[in-house]
């Protein structure tokens, strides 16, 4: 077994959002292998495991019959082909990434979005 460490920010909770984001921080026991698991008694009995399988199929199957009502509808995944908006805001997240020499952005928001729509031909 074996120690990992965990962190992240929560941005949002209790369907609001956190402002300031809230950090933390963790960590837990990793089991390395099956042998370990079965060793400290911890191996999942079989209700557990067709408690997991059903979960896994039904979210398999929610995932599928959310995506036939969605293009039963009428309704188009967004990408960077069909998409005018993903396209501004992938070359506007492009855009804001570059930084000068000294760290600081070449472009503003506005600017990037400005950029982007003249790339585009957009008015």
């Amino acid at each position: 077994m074996q120690t990992e460490k965990f962190e992240g920010t929560i941005e949002q909770a209790y369907g609001k959002a956190v402002s300031p984001a809230v950090n933390f921080e963790g960590d837990y026991t990793k089991y390395e292998n099956i042998d370990e698991i079965r060793t400290a008694n911890d191996f999942p009995s079989n209700d557990d495991v067709v408690n997991f399988v059903n979960a896994k199929r039904k979210a398999n199957a929610r995932q599928k019959a959310m995506q036939a009502a969605l293009d039963a509808a009428g309704y188009e995944k967004p990408t960077l082909e069909n998409d005018e908006d993903l396209q501004v805001k992938t070359i506007v997240k492009a855009l804001l990434a570059r930084k000068n020499a000294d760290g600081t952005p070449v472009h503003t928001q506005d600017s990037a979005e400005k950029a982007a729509k003249a790339t585009l031909g957009i008015a």
